[in-house]
């Protein structure tokens, strides 16, 4: 049976809660790292759904009720014009997902969070134990997506907002706190939302304290997974020796030990014939540079060494056999051998969607800059394979990314395309 596609451009986000309850329902390591990272998009979309139906709920719905059906109060109006702005803010934070800025959405939903919290806790003090778990829940799951520094800072924001949320409920008077709202739906709302918000976050602590967990499992494969990567590195690169010097023999060489015998021919030779013997020792000059330059550039493009990613790329996508689309952004200049395994990644699964694509197959190349990772996706509409399949390429693919502490995903399935992402850490900002 075909494997589903998973990735997160071929996912509607209607079908993420069903993918991962599949994905649940199947898996040995449930809640581990399988999830978190595998399914990182698909996890984010479920939370945002989840926190978006929340506050436009309970925070804008119900509070429009109150005041149609209860009481005209002016206060209804404020929680829902507050939860409303909350909830554009969740669908700009569904946004930057799509564009897998994961660290820049979950910072807006925190800010906006934080705000809605003080706000209602101020409008309703009866609610602060309902709200006291709602600020809690983002940063509980902000831990994923999030450098640890940018981790720490939530963490004392949301302590500080715990804490005005408190003073507020405790010290702050109003004389008309207690005449905005009916005892018993307000008694039903605390009820419900501790309940909701806070089988919520159980479940996010549940899922991160799984991945640590595992972690001790996920190290110790991941090392004998470096073993054979640098097995196989090794001896890849003794067949590119190899390769090398077959290809200076049988080329280059051939050309040179020619080129000696037209010279010593020309010396001996009259000069007439020595005059046609130096034209075909000029032309045999031509031809071996330019095998030596054709053999230089299967080694390492000199483009990649003046141009970085963004001047090699667009010259890899010219010359393949396929059409390829390129969405680079601003790339930036990277560390030599980080640029170099992902441009030869990309070169392999361009050359594998052409070898086993159909003729109307194009593939699409994007690179983005998010936080600290810098992540390379090539992806194709071609009849995609079986993801079990470990050809020698595929190896090559994921022996280059794992060098470098990155990660390579290959998502695909017959019939439905192939999608490769490659994803590799940065250097700590100066």
């Amino acid at each position: 049976m075909a494997s589903p596609r998973f990735g997160f451009g071929a996912l509607p986000r209607w079908r993420a809660p069903a993918i991962l309850l599949f994905t649940a329902v199947r898996s040995s390591s449930v809640l581990g790292h399988h999830l978190i990272h595998r399914f990182q998009a698909e996890r984010f979309q479920v939370f945002l759904a989840g926190h978006f139906a929340m506050w436009f709920g309970a925070g804008v719905l119900l509070p429009l009720w109150e005041y149609f059906v209860l009481a005209p109060s002016r206060w209804f109006l404020v929680l829902a014009g507050v939860s409303a702005a909350h909830s554009v803010l969740l669908v700009l934070a569904m946004d930057l997902v799509r564009r897998e800025r994961y660290e820049q959405s979950i910072s807006l939903v925190c800010v906006g969070n934080w705000v809605g919290v003080l706000v209602v806790v101020y409008v309703s003090p009866a609610l602060l134990p309902v709200m006291a778990v709602m600020a809690l829940l983002p940063v509980a799951f902000a831990e994923a997506y999030v450098r640890w520094q940018r981790g720490l800072l939530f963490v004392g924001i949301t302590g500080l907002c715990l804490l005005t949320a408190a003073v507020l409920a405790r010290f702050v008077r109003r004389e008309d706190a207690a005449q905005i709202g009916n005892l018993w739906v307000e008694t039903a709302f605390v009820i419900a939302g501790l309940t909701v918000v806070g089988l919520n976050l159980m479940v996010v602590v549940w899922n991160n304290a799984a991945a640590l967990r595992t972690s001790e499992t996920y190290l110790a494969e991941h090392a004998v997974d470096l073993a054979a990567s640098r097995a196989r590195l090794a001896a890849a690169a003794d067949d590119e020796r190899r390769r090398i010097e077959r290809d200076l023999h049988d080329g280059a060489q051939q050309h040179l030990v020619a080129l000696s015998m037209l010279i010593q021919l020309a010396r001996d030779a009259e000069p007439e014939r020595a005059d046609a013997l130096l034209d075909d020792a000029a032309e045999l000059v031509g031809t071996a540079v330019v095998e030596i330059r054709r053999l230089a550039q299967g080694i390492y493009p000199p483009q990649l060494v003046s141009g970085g990613l963004a001047g090699a790329l667009p010259i890899l996508a010219a010359r393949s056999a396929i059409p390829v689309r390129l969405d680079l952004g601003d790339l930036g200049r990277h560390p030599a051998p980080m640029e170099a395994a992902l441009y030869f990644c990309c070169s392999e699964a361009l050359q594998n969607a052409a070898k086993h694509g159909r003729p109307d197959t194009v593939a699409t190349v994007t690179a983005s800059v998010d936080g600290d990772r810098l992540r390379l996706t090539i992806a194709d509409d071609g009849p995609g394979f079986d993801p079990e399949t470990q050809g020698r390429g595929l190896a090559n693919m994921r022996d280059r990314i794992s060098a470098l502490g990155g990660d390579l995903l290959i998502d695909t399935a017959p019939g439905a395309g192939a999608r490769v992402v490659a994803t590799v850490k940065l250097g700590d900002p100066d």
